[in-house]
């Protein structure tokens, strides 16, 4: 992204393109980066400057770039999926998945601990992962249930009746930041094809909001292989978009500190009313 933070820069016979920002050039970008997060305490300041420092300027607009995209759809949840994360959590949560392993131990030395402070053991290696798995295979489980969220923007529709089809492909596949011992993954090329289902109903809740380019299609539903079609089929049984999922979060939220209540939770009983 072009960058909208500036450093002073003196020094006309070494652009700052050319060379690394100096010690009090990354403690001032470090604190304008921080302000924009909504960082003002000394110790995520000082890992800014840390990642400026050892991953680079470039990665760090990255990131705060890929930040922002991510707070405008809604932002992410914790771990837990109690609360949503603050912006500086989302910036530190996307850096800490895409950096060299080393710097990251190095920069956040608490990455990956448990609860009792202990050192989670290395996980497999993606590429270690095929033999195992194939092994596996004999004493496989079964599946009573599944259900898969996808988002993303549609392609061309099929309309026939009451069923809408559209076909959602996916391409270099990179790895997202995932929790210590599940493998990560540079990227995987090639091309998976999604055939998505939807119901009319569903379609038309959707079709005004998806007239913005910013926003993306959110999918959930059942998904299956479809040897005919060579893809995976997706049979939806809700449909939304990021957008529209966090103004009703928030219009939620906004109702809850209006009344002073906690969200409840329906019984069996009414559940089975719904």
């Amino acid at each position: 992204m072009a960058s909208d933070y500036h450093i002073d820069n003196t020094d006309e016979r070494a652009p700052l393109a050319s060379r690394p920002p100096s010690a009090d050039q990354i403690s001032q970008l470090a604190k304008q980066f921080g302000d924009a997060l909504g960082e003002t305490a000394t110790k995520p300041i000082e890992q800014i400057g840390q990642l400026i420092e050892k991953c680079g300027l470039a990665f760090v607009e990255k990131i705060i770039a890929e930040t922002e995209a991510t707070e405008a759809v809604g932002g992410l949840l914790t771990q837990d999926r109690k609360r949503r994360r603050s912006k500086g959590g989302v910036f530190f949560y996307l850096a800490k998945g895409q950096m060299d392993a080393g710097l990251r131990a190095e920069i956040f030395p608490n990455f990956g601990k448990g609860g009792d402070g202990t050192i989670a053991p290395p996980g497999i290696e993606w590429e270690e992962r095929i033999a195992p798995m194939r092994a596996l295979r004999d004493g496989a489980g079964q599946i009573s249930g599944l259900t898969v969220t996808m988002s993303g923007r549609p392609g061309r529709l099929h309309i026939e009746g009451s069923s809408v089809m559209t076909v959602i492909e996916q391409r270099q596949v990179k790895a997202p930041p995932y929790p210590k011992g599940v493998p990560h993954f540079d990227t995987i090329d090639g091309v998976t094809a999604y055939y998505v289902f939807m119901s009319l109903r569903h379609w038309k809740r959707v079709e005004t909001a998806l007239e913005d380019e910013a926003d993306l299609l959110v999918i959930e539903g059942s998904a299956v292989y479809d040897a005919q079609l060579a893809g995976i089929t997706i049979l939806s049984t809700r449909v939304s978009t990021k957008k529209l999922d966090y103004q009703q979060r928030k219009a939620k939220l906004q109702g809850e500190q209006i009344t002073g209540q906690q969200p409840t939770t329906p019984s069996s009983e009414q559940d089975g009313r719904l």
